[in-house]
């Protein structure tokens, strides 16, 4: 603060004929704003207003090492004294001679830009985001950086961060209409035409191996995030899940399942999760369910389900202990078990 002051003071005394300079309230900031912008606008041959393109200008001092400079004992022990005697004045000593001149910087950057699009998951070994356990990856890749790995180079950004309308296990597939997602890439050079996005799409889409696809891919603006973010809190997502039972499934069973419309569950934290997920109680929704025979297999049939968004649906089939309830296990009277699981469609607040 004493600092700051000093600079204060100084500028006051340097540019005394600046009237707007000598008001009581003005912060160190905005007088070096005025004096500073208005010189660079001229040099640069450019205007100053709302940009998504930053010029920082950082001015240090160059460290005592660098100068061979180091304080006076006396001048330790005046400020030493100075302080016991709570003297917080501002003299004109308060600079110490430089020698050198400061350290000047220039740092150009520009504003995130944002990407949308749906993603597909194709594979039930490929994670949503990069996961590395005791430095082995979990998972053949990962869906972030099969997308972020492809824009990233068609903006030459720095970086990318990966966001995404809610997840899935690794070994869920997202299929039908994709899973809402925005890639958000820093500092980027350049902003890649329709035509260049059309063929990151197309790159994605004919990989050789196939582990994920994206569709609708575009450049958005960052009012994006809040809007999924408020759609995600609403959205409903579809399933089809291959459910395994210990009896025959009979014929009472398909109008018992079918006929449960907006089922309200109880959810407590899933024993996979508790690790890293707080142990709370959670009241969600399943709007609709219908079985699907298969044929030649009395004991499996494809659950088929839209419930509320944050349902696990896992622990719905197999009851989790007894930790959801009910569970499909407790309707059919019977033990169930999931063998395989695929998101179908994810409908945001606005769908």
């Amino acid at each position: 603060m004493d600092y700051e002051r000093a600079v204060l003071s100084y500028l006051k005394e340097k540019y005394s004929t600046e009237g707007w300079l000598q008001r009581d309230k003005i912060s160190v900031k905005d007088a070096l704003k005025v004096l500073i912008l208005d010189p660079l606008k001229a040099s640069l041959g450019a205007q100053s207003d709302s940009s998504s393109f930053h010029i920082r200008l950082t001015y240090s001092e160059a460290s005592d090492e660098a100068l061979g400079v180091s304080k006076t004992t006396h001048e330790s022990k005046r400020r030493k004294t100075d302080a016991e005697n709570g003297s917080n004045c501002i003299s004109e000593n308060s600079f110490e001679k430089v020698y050198e001149p400061c350290i000047f910087s220039v740092h150009c950057n520009k504003m995130p830009i944002f990407f949308s699009g749906r993603y597909f998951k194709y594979s039930r070994n490929v994670s949503q985001s990069r996961w590395i356990i005791d430095d082995e990856r979990m998972g053949e890749a990962s869906v972030e950086e099969i997308l972020g790995g492809n824009i990233l180079p068609a903006c030459l950004g720095d970086s990318y961060k990966f966001h995404a309308a809610g997840r899935e296990d690794i070994d869920v597939r997202m299929l039908g209409s994709g899973r809402p997602f925005l890639i958000e890439v820093q500092n980027s050079r350049q902003c890649p035409s329709e035509q260049s996005l059309k063929e990151v799409e197309e790159k994605i889409n004919n990989s050789e191996k196939k582990l994920v696809g994206v569709k609708d891919l575009k450049c958005i603006g960052s009012q994006c995030w809040a809007m999924m973010r408020e759609g995600e809190a609403e959205k409903q997502k579809q399933y089809v899940a291959l459910v395994w039972i210990a009896r025959p499934l009979e014929e009472k069973d398909f109008n018992s399942i079918s006929s449960l419309k907006e089922l309200k569950i109880l959810q407590k934290t899933p024993v996979r999760v508790l690790h890293r997920r707080s142990p709370l109680d959670r009241e969600k929704i399943i709007h609709w369910m219908k079985v699907e025979k298969i044929k030649g297999h009395s004991h499996y049939f494809l659950l088929h389900l839209c419930t509320q968004a944050g349902t696990y649906i896992k622990e719905f089939v197999h009851g989790d202990l007894g930790r959801t309830t009910p569970s499909m296990g407790s309707i059919l009277g019977c033990r169930a078990e999931i063998i395989q699981l695929d998101v179908t469609d994810v409908k945001m607040g606005d769908e």
